[in-house]
């Protein structure tokens, strides 16, 4: 799902804001995928954030879903549960509610929490400097 590539700021000097992908409190940036939880840093791995990526976009993966988008990132598919809990745990420790639904015998879901403003509009292509990431 991500790969190795040149910095979005080296490929366009000019612009020195990053894409963004925004789910309420929830934002996310490309290159490199960074998460915040209304505004405060949520310091994932490589394969977690991976994960994540996927979930948000989608807003839902099926387990054999979640399996490929594993796979691509190199992780056993099997680490799943674990990595769905680390997940939810950093969350945790920045105050945020959960953002992973379990579907039981299906997968998973991406839980939008409102942010500050009350807002649970997801957003896409939107920029750093265009949303209130504080």
């Amino acid at each position: 799902m991500f790969h190795d590539h040149a910095p979005f700021a080296t490929l366009h000097p000019d612009i020195a804001r990053r894409p963004l992908v925004k789910r309420g409190a929830v934002s996310m940036t490309l290159d490199p995928v960074e998460f915040r939880w209304n505004g405060h840093r949520v310091a994932l791995s490589r394969v977690e954030a991976t994960l994540l990526a996927a979930l948000m976009r989608r807003s839902r993966l099926n387990w054999d879903m979640t399996a490929g988008v594993l796979a691509d990132a190199g992780s056993c598919p099997d680490s799943r549960d674990v990595l769905i809990h680390r997940i939810r745990r950093k969350f945790a420790d920045v105050g945020a509610a959960d953002p992973i639904e379990t579907v039981r015998g299906w997968g998973i879901r991406f839980r939008t929490e409102a942010d500050r403003s009350g807002s649970t509009a997801f957003w896409i292509g939107a920029t750093e400097d265009e949303t209130v990431l504080a």
